[in-house]
């Protein structure tokens, strides 16, 4: 793991986090935020509260006014539009966009800093993510299955995986927590606003990979992600994915798909183990067919996932 040591403080650093209720959630990533980064980098917390009435936003008007500026919603936003509006008032050449849902644990910034410096052509940089509802991983980086829908690599995993090198290369991350430098997000035009709470991190990741940025996984950054926890959080979710893969089917199949098939398989296949009622038989079929034909058996080790 990387050491605490003050980094570069020329480096500047805004840290974005849309809220909606979850207020104990939001303390806890905040003092996660406030521990890990002291004396590290000199940064500044955007919070956009979309609407809380659970106390959020009394607690919110008490922040420093030094550290944190607050931006309160009067007509309901979303992911999309909260991020977005955010960033075109970061000062930070550096935006780190983070859901209220996580904690922080010592070290987590470093590896990903070192990661968007490494990678000339870096999108965004993630992490490996651990849900402690239930005490499995949940994210390693994200592979798209021939039926489209995006599959975090690694998830339900009870032990990490041996990964090669200190980063994994991928055509996508999760969005719970990243590091992108403010010019390209805002190259790519930020995140499509008519996603609503869901696949808007997905296009963008695609947008920007087709601008010729990849995305990175930092193995030595691993944080606490408490999945789900907003209230009505996928209740756009079909419509959301009827959008996505209406935009990218053909990019998928003519750049990914291919690349990507082998460990969505694997990954699928675990999941149905782990969650045994929620299996499709198609995707199943699918799967198992691609597991014992594919020529690509050993991608996840190919330079191609790793730099």
């Amino acid at each position: 793991k990387c050491s605490l040591k003050k980094m570069n403080t020329s480096i500047n650093l805004s840290i974005i986090i849309p809220v909606f209720n979850c207020l104990d959630l939001t303390k806890k990533c905040l003092e996660s935020i406030e521990v890990t980064l002291k004396d590290v980098i000199e940064y500044e917390i955007i919070i956009v509260d979309d609407g809380s009435t659970d106390g959020t936003r009394e607690f919110l008007s008490d922040l420093s006014k030094t550290k944190y500026h607050i931006l309160l919603n009067q007509n309901k936003g979303n992911f999309a539009i909260n991020n977005n509006r955010a960033a075109a008032i970061a000062k930070g050449d550096l935006l780190c966009l983070l859901n209220n849902d996580t904690e922080l644990p010592s070290g987590w910034l470093q590896p990903i800093l070192k990661g968007l410096k490494q990678f000339p052509y870096a999108g965004f940089i993630g992490n490996v993510q651990k849900n402690p509802k239930t005490n499995r991983y949940d994210h390693f980086g994200v592979v798209f299955p021939p039926w489209l829908t995006p599959i975090h690599y690694g998830q339900h995993l009870k032990k990490s995986l041996k990964l090669i090198g200190p980063y994994s290369r991928w055509a996508a991350v999760t969005a719970a927590c990243v590091l992108i430098k403010k010019e390209v997000f805002l190259s790519a035009g930020g995140f499509n606003e008519n996603y609503i709470n869901g696949c808007e991190d997905m296009d963008l990741c695609l947008r920007l990979h087709k601008m010729g940025y990849w995305h990175y996984v930092a193995h030595e950054s691993e944080i606490f992600h408490h999945k789900g926890s907003s209230s009505g959080r996928k209740k756009y979710n079909d419509a959301n994915l009827r959008r996505f893969k209406s935009e990218w089917s053909e990019y998928l199949y003519s750049n990914l798909i291919v690349r990507d098939k082998y460990l969505a398989a694997h990954s699928y296949l675990r999941s149905c183990m782990t969650y045994p009622k929620k299996t499709n038989l198609v995707k199943l079929l699918n799967s198992i067919k691609t597991l014992l034909f594919s020529s690509n058996k050993k991608s996840l080790k190919s330079p191609e996932f790793f730099n």
